[in-house]
């Protein structure tokens, strides 16, 4: 339980709940949407679901070494001590490597959003089953399966990132609740660590994630590309209403922009920032936002972010393809952009998945 005690206060007090899981959005419950709307691209495909994937073995960053629960940096992530992270922040870091070719061509890392404990849902993003950390000891977390109905998978099947190394973060413990030092020195981590990945041979690097776990892969993105030594490297990001800390985190800011194809009722939108800030180098830069705005949890304001046309945030967004920098609305709750296949109602998976899973497939197949 790493959440720290006032917000999840906040979500007993107000819901009578005992968890906010993968920030499980409660704001607007706009209850079983019959919603039709996909944000489908001209001649967009349905991606098929694959066989799912068994038998992977999702490791801790660091791992407890004594009775004492004294926790040290595992060698193989020693590039995570660069950055100078808590070990006991590390030690619910779990990732698990998916490929691990001897020619890194390309470079592909995804990751789920934040979670309180196991109770929530499957990630859509990443293929990990609600119940994935059920056999974590102190060092790694064994047989790891991944859906097949996974934006992961799915991307793999069709064998555009040849000769690719892969892994996935279970939990990147990227934790909203965590001090903004914390939060600073993950992110570094993680870019020194996704950089010991790349080689001379290195083309691509695919980064996605959902939620916290979209905030995350946004900042990664934003410091290799201040990096002028991955100039000549494409990077592909996809965040699924990925949320960021106003105030504290890739520059985003108020006022709240609605979001246009928000259910009646509700107040969807996302936190103002100014994309081109972020990123004034967009040299072989690729990113794809696919964001509903749902705020997570009542009265505290996350929500995800929102990018805008002009020069100052509106009143109501719009979709936006810039070439380098691609945003669409969807009308999906929080939790359904992150997993599109069990999330909604039955009805609706297929449309939630065209939205999200597979626009952001058909998105990379035109980009590269």
């Amino acid at each position: 339980m790493r959440f720290s005690l006032i917000p999840v206060l906040a979500c007993m007090s107000l819901f009578t709940v005992t968890s906010c899981g993968d920030f499980d959005a409660m704001e607007e419950d706009a209850g079983d949407l019959a919603v039709n709307k996909a944000a489908i691209l001209p001649g967009q495909p349905v991606y098929d679901p694959v066989d799912d994937m068994t038998g992977l073995v999702a490791k801790r960053v660091a791992k407890k070494v004594n009775f004492w629960g004294k926790k040290e940096i595992v060698p193989e992530f020693s590039a995570f001590n660069v950055s100078g992270a808590d070990t006991s922040v590390l030690y619910n870091v779990r990732i698990a490597q998916v490929a691990s070719p001897n020619v890194h061509r390309n470079v592909i890392f995804m990751t789920a959003g934040q979670k309180i404990s196991s109770s929530g849902h499957e990630n859509g993003v990443t293929g990990q089953a609600a119940n994935w950390d059920n056999s974590c000891g102190d060092a790694q977390c064994s047989g790891l399966s991944l859906s097949g109905q996974s934006m992961l998978l799915k991307l793999l099947d069709q064998n555009w990132f040849p000769s690719a190394w892969v892994a996935v973060g279970t939990d990147n413990n990227f934790d909203y609740t965590l001090s903004k030092s914390k939060r600073e020195r993950l992110v570094a981590g993680f870019v020194n660590w996704i950089k010991t990945k790349i080689t001379s041979d290195t083309e691509n690097i695919v980064l996605a994630g959902s939620s916290r776990g979209g905030c995350l892969v946004m900042l990664m993105a934003q410091e290799l590309r201040k990096d002028h030594a991955y100039d000549n490297i494409n990077i592909y990001v996809s965040s699924y209403d990925g949320v960021c800390i106003k105030g504290e985190e890739f520059g985003v800011t108020s006022p709240k922009i609605n979001n246009p194809v928000r259910p009646s009722g509700t107040a969807y939108g996302g936190w103002s920032v100014d994309m081109n800030a972020q990123f004034p180098n967009h040299q072989n830069l690729h990113i794809y936002h696919v964001t509903g705005g749902q705020e997570i949890v009542p009265l505290l304001g996350i929500r995800a972010f929102s990018a805008y046309n002009g020069s100052t945030p509106p009143n109501t967004g719009t979709d936006i393809d810039w070439g380098w920098y691609k945003q669409t609305w969807v009308p999906w709750k929080h939790k359904e952009i992150g997993n599109p296949f069990t999330e909604p109602s039955q009805s609706n998976r297929p449309a939630a998945v065209a939205d999200t899973i597979d626009a952001q497939l058909w998105w990379l197949q035109n980009q590269i």
